[in-house]
């Protein structure tokens, strides 16, 4: 690889899928920075500046050839290569004029009237469930159920088949990334895909609600396969439930802990909404593909090559955020990059930070996070991604 020079020694890539990797990010942007991997053929660049100028940068695609890992037999690798070329398919993963298309097709769902109707939908839940919840079961009984609420409300569908859905697209994306691929799990993967295959087919064979209806009509005039339409409906729920719930997950740590004195939802929802997302960073990276050739930092980025933009790690850069690892609703400057930027950027931004803003007031109102004990999140999540599996009630020693 040209331009690649001996430097600092270079933190090793977890293998332990279940490890927290951000130590690691954090640790390879204090040290470099931009830095090339060659067991996994990447380019890593984790300073916010770079992956702020970066994410919308024409040079880089969003469509990359998949490596794959290394010592698999014929069989994993089939498995292997299956699933992540699903995932290839994914809007988000995609590039014009494909990537144009499918985000056509999804921009009805996020109409303000849309809008509006899933977070009534969500609202209401929190309204049903919060009066007799205890703090021990707030995120299960009260948070999930709401942003589930919500979730079917904008694509019509019932608790139990939403529910099919989103286990189904978890399961695929536990594949994780080529740095932690596990074989096993890539099997489990690919039989989830074979499963929503068909939850998919059902849907669009008698479509309901604006998305069902959309590509089925889609798949009628030859826009889209099958899988394509597979992918849509695994990025919406994948990318609608989990990484909301953890940022809510956070935001209630904040509120209830020793950083409570920072959250005033009163004076600032927004902020606030906007720092829990910072800080949690749901989905680490965005992977890249060179589309010319590129300089960062003196090395030469050769076109073909792949490129890793840390999300997580430039949310976390102390060149652009004072004491990052605090919670703080005020501040000013930099913006975080938590959905990306640019023609990638996520099309559920704006709803992500309603519905987040509408269940804190929601909350609020019901003066259930006034009784609340302090709140300790328990996370999950590999290399790529890090999601809350619930929140315990914490005992002060």
């Amino acid at each position: 690889m040209d331009n690649v020079t001996a430097e600092t020694t270079v933190p090793q890539i977890p293998t332990d899928r279940e490890a927290e990797p951000v130590k690691w990010f954090d640790e390879l942007r204090e040290s470099h920075g931009v830095h090339w991997d060659e067991s996994t053929n990447t380019w890593y660049v984790t300073r916010y500046d770079d992956v702020y100028d970066l994410l919308p940068d024409p040079r880089l695609g969003a469509q990359v050839e998949t490596y794959c890992p290394p010592s698999l037999t014929e069989e994993q690798e089939n498995t292997y290569w299956r699933v992540t070329e699903f995932i290839d398919r994914w809007p988000v993963f995609s590039d014009p004029p494909r990537h144009t298309g499918m985000r056509r097709l999804l921009l009805p769902l996020f109409t303000p009237a849309a809008v509006r109707q899933m977070v009534a939908a969500m609202t209401d839940s929190v309204a049903a469930t919060s009066p007799t919840v205890t703090p021990d079961r707030l995120f299960a009984d009260v948070v999930r159920p709401a942003l589930a609420a919500g979730l079917s409300d904008l694509l019509d569908e019932e608790p139990d088949g939403l529910a099919q859905l989103a286990d189904c697209a978890t399961r695929i994306l536990a594949v994780g990334p080529i740095e932690t691929y596990d074989p096993g799990i890539g099997r489990l993967a690919e039989e989830a895909l074979d499963e929503l295959t068909g939850l998919v087919a059902q849907r669009c064979a008698a479509p309901r609600g604006v998305l069902a209806s959309a590509l089925s009509r889609a798949l009628s005039d030859g826009t889209l396969d099958l899988l394509d339409a597979t992918a849509i409906y695994a990025q919406l729920v994948s990318g609608a439930l989990e990484p909301t719930a953890a940022a809510v997950a956070r935001l209630l740590e904040a509120l209830t802990g020793p950083e409570s004195a920072a959250v005033d939802l009163k004076e600032d929802v927004d902020g606030a909404v906007d720092e829990a997302l910072r800080l949690v960073t749901p989905f680490h990276l965005a992977t890249r593909r060179a589309l010319a050739d590129l300089t960062l930092h003196g090395h030469t980025v050769r076109a073909e090559s792949r490129v890793v933009l840390v999300l997580v790690a430039a949310n976390r850069d102390p060149r652009r955020f004072a004491d990052p690892g605090t919670f703080r609703a005020d501040r000013t400057g930099a913006r975080h990059v938590a959905f990306g930027r640019g023609r990638h950027a996520c099309l559920a931004a704006g709803l992500t930070r309603q519905v987040m803003r509408e269940m804190m007031l929601q909350l609020a109102s019901s003066g259930l996070l006034e009784e609340l004990p302090r709140l300790t999140a328990v996370w999950k999540g590999d290399f790529g991604a890090r999601f809350a599996d619930d929140l315990v009630v914490t005992r002060d020693a």
